[in-house]
């Protein structure tokens, strides 16, 4: 895979046959339903740059039943270049095949959601499965670096009968992380709450397949 806007931006031991390969199984065999963690996953300057970018994006609280938590609008209608940029790489058709490639799930190139969120102590997201309006990969890109004792991970359930069940795996967020799963019935995931004064920045969507 030589692809030059993958070089550009994946960190290069991404682009590895070898670890193409081990990606793929991890991807499948990941339980409770199909994940991926990528560490370090952009080249430094580019994760640097995302970060800097996000703090002058406005924030708006979003607070409901299910979630508390700052958000931007989506970055389609951004005027930051460096937000931009990142964008235009996951919707490039490039990416989008290495996507599909890792995952086995056809999305559609140029068909994304994104946008950014500022968690501060106290707020959360609870449990829920993303099913809505032809999502296929769910996805998050974590810039900032938690603790477990600091709240803000993304935890995974186990489900049954289309309902969660018990936590089987915690994603703590850590800075220049990309996280993603495949949105299903049994995609049941939340954000814990925030009991530190750190905060949790990301950004995060979803890819569609069509």
């Amino acid at each position: 895979m030589h692809n030059a806007i993958l070089h550009e931006w994946l960190h290069p031991v991404y682009l590895q046959e070898d670890k193409i390969t081990k990606l793929q199984h991890s991807f499948s065999s990941a339980k409770s339903f199909p994940h991926l963690v990528l560490a370090h996953f952009l080249v430094e300057k580019k994760a640097t740059a995302i970060l800097r970018a996000i703090a002058k994006e406005k924030l708006v609280l979003k607070d409901s039943d299910l979630f508390t938590f700052f958000q931007t609008n989506d970055f389609k209608i951004t005027r930051n270049k460096v937000l931009l940029d990142f964008r235009n790489f996951l919707c490039s058709n490039d990416f989008s095949q290495y996507l599909t490639r890792i995952t086995a799930c056809k999305i559609k190139s140029k068909r994304i959601d994104m946008s950014a969120s500022l968690y501060l102590k106290t707020h959360y997201l609870l449990p829920h499965d993303d099913r809505l309006e032809r999502r296929r990969i769910a996805y998050l890109y974590y810039l900032s670096t938690l603790a477990k004792k600091d709240g803000g991970a993304l935890a995974l359930y186990d489900s049954k009968n289309k309902k969660p069940t018990e936590i089987v795996k915690k994603i703590v967020p850590q800075f220049n992380t990309f996280a993603f799963f495949e949105v299903s019935g049994c995609s049941f995931h939340e954000v814990e709450e925030i009991v530190s004064d750190k905060q949790r920045i990301a950004i995060s969507g979803w890819f569609h397949d069509q």
